[in-house]
């Protein structure tokens, strides 16, 4: 997003409300508030849970549902995004905040909002794209199995601390003897209800369909309803029940206990605290954040934008405006006692199924969550925290993307390295490390493919000019320079026999039938390459090959990498061995080269220069640049008077 000068264009830029409030309807307000109080049936017991998954008192979920949706109405650009506690976001806070206070939590939020304002000004969203994929998926596949696993202590009822996935199921382990049947029961009974439930609003009666019938349309919207609703409704029906059979002396459940009522007060963000006897500075605070504070902004932008691009429906996103918008809805929400929060992709489907027309749906949603602070939280004492456990374990289950792995294999195999990698490193070091791994194997992978760059090696026997031919795409890197520089030198080293044999008994191979016999049918035995001697046959050339491809007489070209073989089907005049000591580099579709590549180039030239020949073809200003500066006198042409070049060139070395 480029910062315009005009304040009138910079203020709609910053706060897009300015331009959609102008055509802002009543249909759009109805369709706002009905998405807005859906999501708020989704968002409150989610907010709870996930206050727990934090390590902190339930008020603080609901802290951190109270100023998103009032300050992404007025930045935001996506209507269907509801800014909240997240699953992964509350998993990551409690790994970095594990065993200090909610001052903590609050400067991490602070801190990540400037983080994420820095890089939303600077336009660093596209740092987000060096993220690929297969890790993305793999970390949050990760985080979703860890989240689950740290709830199966509320499942069962059982009493223990634990920070790693390890940790965990070493803790369940040591205390399975301790289960509380009613927590366990009450837990599988809210597991079975929540996945029924889900089920309902995928449910489409054939009815539905016939506008006529109004009682099927209402069925329709009330099973969809419940659907998106499941939440509260467990929730709710869990701490009645929890009600009726509550004992004071005896309680079959273990309950949330006692929130702290009324709605936070501004303050800033704590820059000191206080735990036990030891007084931590703001250094010491910072210090015990560590790489959270890069960590936790970083994977609430890639989730934001994420969210964002899979609602845009083809339209054009403003991603530098939805990390500013994040950014400030962190910072502001630090001011009340919020931890870190961003978008969730299960609300924002829940909102873009409730018929959201603008991002002011959210300033509903915050309407009712104020409501909830400031005059329910004394009824949240008799929910049960097995309730809230099986809440996020059945939230966080889609997260696990398994069908990922089959689209991989039948597409990109070798970027199941980096998932499987970044998920098994999530699971057993850590999540923010696991993400840290997955990223060091793409860089991995990156340098694995730049040291074998495409160069589609093409051998061009003109009866007047044998030459090679090669054509170079993208950008050049020292990862492959001395491969590059290997496998052209090899090809300087063969030799041609050429005969009379007219060419009309070669058979011409298509490209994409290379697998048939006629592959050898009707090629001469005497037709081949011959290299110098036997020791200085090129790497892959076997025998009378090269690359596996017999080579013919006549006006044949040979893709080295396709194996493809065509004809003109004429004769040629002379016969004899000569060797092929031209190479023509097309560089049209050749952008750049390092420092690295070009030095290699350097000493290829200068070996090739000794009996042979380099042409640089078509090439771009920028390359040509790079050339002359590293070069003694490159030779340049075009495609048009290649030929003659060629042929003055040869006539003058062989005379």
């Amino acid at each position: 997003m480029k910062l315009p000068l005009d304040p009138r264009i910079l203020a709609g830029k910053l706060f897009p409300i300015l331009r959609w409030s102008r055509s802002y309807d009543a249909s759009a307000g109805f369709g706002d508030l009905i998405a807005g109080i859906t999501v708020a049936l989704t968002l409150i017991p989610q907010s709870i849970a996930y206050a727990s998954l934090a390590g902190f008192e339930p008020q603080y979920g609901l802290y951190a549902s109270l100023l998103g949706g009032f300050v992404y109405a007025m930045m935001g650009t996506c209507p269907q995004i509801n800014i909240g506690p997240t699953a992964l976001l509350s998993l990551l806070t409690f790994t970095y905040t594990n065993g200090t206070n909610s001052d903590f939590a609050i400067l991490l939020c602070f801190v990540s909002g400037i983080v994420q304002l820095i890089a939303g000004v600077a336009q660093l969203g596209f740092l987000v794209e060096f993220v690929s994929l297969p890790v993305v998926s793999g970390f949050t596949s990760a985080a979703a199995v860890t989240i689950a696993s740290s709830q199966i202590k509320g499942l069962l009822g059982l009493r223990f601390s634990a920070e790693t996935f390890i940790a965990t199921w070493r803790g369940v382990y040591q205390h399975i003897e301790e289960t509380r049947f009613p927590d366990t029961l009450l837990s599988l009974a809210c597991c079975i209800v929540l996945m029924g439930m889900k089920a309902l609003k995928d449910i489409r009666l054939k009815e539905s369909q016939d506008e006529k019938n109004r009682r099927s349309i209402i069925l329709q919207k009330s099973f969809w309803f419940a659907g998106v609703a499941r939440n509260a409704v467990v929730v709710v029906v869990a701490s009645l029940l929890a009600f009726f059979i509550h004992q004071d002396k005896d309680e079959p459940f273990i309950l949330t206990g006692n929130i702290t009522p009324g709605l936070p007060k501004p303050a800033p963000p704590p820059f000191s605290s206080v735990i036990g006897n030891t007084t931590y500075t703001s250094g010491d605070m910072l210090a015990h954040l560590g790489t959270g504070l890069v960590v936790v902004p970083i994977v609430g932008i890639i989730s934001n934008v994420a969210i964002a691009k899979a609602f845009a429906r083809g339209l054009t996103l403003d991603a530098t405006q939805e990390i500013i918008a994040l950014g400030v809805c962190n910072v502001a929400s630090s001011f009340f006692r919020s931890f870190p929060v961003n978008g969730s992709f299960t609300r924002s489907a829940v909102s873009d199924a409730s018929g959201v027309r603008t991002p002011a749906a959210g300033l509903y949603t915050s309407v009712i969550v104020l409501l909830t602070l400031a005059l329910l939280t004394p009824y949240f004492y008799f929910i049960p925290r097995a309730a809230l456990a099986a809440v996020i374990v059945c939230a966080v289950l889609h997260m696990v993307d398994v069908a990922i792995m089959k689209k991989l294999w039948a597409t990109s195999r070798l970027d199941i390295i980096p998932l499987v990698g970044t998920f098994l490193c999530c699971l057993g070091l850590g999540i923010e490390v696991g993400l840290i791994c997955g990223v060091g194997v793409d860089v991995l992978l990156l340098l694995y493919y730049h040291s074998r760059p495409p160069l589609d090696v093409q051998f061009v026997d003109d009866p007047q000019c044998p030459h090679y031919a090669i054509r170079p795409a993208g950008g050049l890197h020292f990862a492959g320079a001395e491969r590059v520089r290997s496998k052209l030198n090899a090809l300087k080293r063969t030799k041609i026999i050429t005969t009379s044999v007219p060419l009309e008994t070669l058979t011409i191979i298509p490209d994409n039938d290379l697998s048939r016999q006629e592959t050898t049918d009707g090629i001469p035995e005497n037709n081949s390459y011959i290299p110098d001697n036997n020791s200085n046959i090129p790497e892959g050339v076997p025998g009378d090959n090269i690359n596996g491809i017999p080579v013919s007489n006549g006006d044949v070209v040979g893709n080295l990498n396709n194996a493809a073989i065509t004809s003109n089907r004429n004769r040629v005049p002379e016969s004899g061995i000569r060797s092929a000591s031209v190479l023509v580099i097309y560089c049209d579709a050749l952008y750049r080269m390092d420092y690295t590549f070009l030095q290699s180039l350097k000493m290829l030239v200068s070996e090739w220069s000794r009996g042979g020949l380099i042409v640089w073809c078509d090439v771009r200003p920028t390359v040509r640049d790079q050339l002359d500066a590293m070069l003694p006198e490159p030779l340049y042409c075009d495609t048009q008077n290649l030929s003659s070049l060629l042929v003055g060139k040869l006539k003058k070395s062989w005379s």
